[in-house]
């Protein structure tokens, strides 16, 4: 219903003869749009299946050089910090 209201303004404000016009060209554009939106999932498809057991990640040997890698298995996260322990007050 709400297709058929914005027509019929864009009739009467474009008029009969250009209309037609602004129709093919919306037409064209949405294609253009779902071709280039195609493409991009399909290059996302193929990139992913390409190397889906890909889980090798480049680590520092020297954190503070940085410059020289070596291959890990993953990255797992380090456990979180314990607490430091209180001394307790005894008196």
């Amino acid at each position: 219903m709400e297709i058929i209201i914005i027509l019929a303004i864009a009739l009467i404000v474009l008029g009969p003869e250009r209309f037609p016009q602004m129709l093919r060209t919306t037409g064209k554009l949405l294609r253009e749009l779902r071709l280039a939106s195609n493409t991009v999932l399909r290059e996302i498809s193929d990139a992913l299946e390409d190397e889906p057991n890909r889980t090798t990640v480049m680590r520092p040997i020297n954190p503070s050089s940085g410059a020289t890698t070596e291959p890990h298995a993953a990255i797992s996260n380090p456990p979180p910090p314990k607490p430091a322990a209180h001394p307790s007050k005894e008196g």
